[in-house]
């Protein structure tokens, strides 16, 4: 299946290269990955690391790309112009095999010389490795994928660059990027969930360690990685594959009203009581309250000129360990611009 590939690439275009007329010396210094960030498929699941300066591209269920500069994602796309960098790719499809994902991935170039594929491993799972090359100039385009397999799902790595000497330069951050992928998988839901599955579960949906950051309409927050961000009608809500665990933001007019009264009225629409914080370094009130019998949550009010600012927390009672306190560091890195 080609669209198993990221894309159609179209190698008679590699023919137009202009190797060498008017390049600037290139600094072939190898290339440290430096800071990281995680990168996780929510569809499926499939991980990996990647430095956190490089440009990400990403389709979910299907593959993410990161490029290192913008430039050298237009040469990849275009093979004629940008930057002659480099890119790490890793990708998942269902339903399918590692050899099928070899063979149909031969079948997408035109004018490559392929040499594999040949027994690797990914993510400590027996996987098979092809290279491939348009070339032998500096500026060949050339890579390798490895295609391993967990249960009916196959994943990819991809390295790919131009040119040996550059294979060399990111040989670094290609290796690292490698050794950090997981394998795609599905997490099957039938019937009643046993224990080790429901475990399975919470592990997944669980917000990750690292955190991003968000800025807003007058205010930044941090939130973890692996949350979607989705625009509310006041303000924003971050999500992850564990459904109604949010972070909320929403902005409102205080009317005038100051942060007692605000937050007395808040605290009275909730069914709970306010007492005395601080968040982000502003004097707040913060609200406990519980919305339904499985969830805890929490708001905190911030009110700041014209504006209020409501930050609240829902998480699930029976993954409260691992929930309430990523939300709890997230609304206290609260800041008004």
């Amino acid at each position: 299946m080609k669209q198993f590939a990221n894309r159609i690439y179209i190698i008679a275009l590699l023919g137009i290269f202009l190797a060498g007329c008017g390049k600037k010396s290139e600094d072939m210094t190898p290339v440290q990955p430096g800071e990281t960030v995680v990168f996780k498929d929510q569809v499926f699941k499939f991980s990996y690391k990647a430095p956190k300066a490089w440009i990400a591209e990403s389709v979910p269920g299907a593959h993410t790309a990161y490029y290192s500069t913008q430039g050298s994602e237009v040469r990849f796309q275009k093979f004629t112009e940008g930057d002659f960098g480099a890119k790490i790719e890793v990708g998942a499809q269902d339903g399918y095999t590692k050899e099928q994902g070899v063979e149909d991935f031969k079948k997408t170039f035109e004018g490559i010389t392929f040499k594999g594929p040949e027994p690797a491993t990914l993510d400590g799972q027996p996987a098979l490795k092809i290279s491939f090359t348009s070339g032998n100039t500096d500026d060949s385009y050339m890579g390798y994928r490895i295609y391993g397999n967990k249960d009916s799902v196959v994943t990819y790595f991809e390295a790919a660059t131009f040119g040996q000497k550059r294979m060399d330069k990111y040989k670094a951050v290609f290796d690292l990027a490698e050794k950090s992928v997981t394998l795609g998988y599905i997490l099957k839901m039938t019937g009643k969930m046993d224990s080790a599955t429901m475990a399975k579960l919470k592990e997944e949906t669980k917000p990750s360690e690292n955190f991003a950051n968000y800025n807003g309409a007058g205010f930044s927050i941090t939130y973890p990685d692996n949350f979607s961000i989705q625009a509310s009608g006041k303000g924003v809500k971050f999500e992850g594959e564990w459904k109604g665990a949010t972070i909320n933001v929403d902005a409102t007019p205080s009317n005038g009203s100051s942060l007692d009264v605000f937050a007395s009225t808040v605290a009275k629409a909730l069914g709970g009581s306010a007492s005395g914080a601080t968040v982000g370094g502003e004097a707040a009130k913060v609200i406990n309250y519980s919305a339904t019998a499985s969830y805890g949550s929490r708001a905190y009010v911030i009110v700041k000129g014209a504006n209020a600012y409501r930050i609240t927390i829902n998480w699930p009672k029976e993954l409260e360990s691992s929930f309430r306190p990523a939300f709890e560091k997230a609304a206290n890195s609260f800041k008004l611009k």
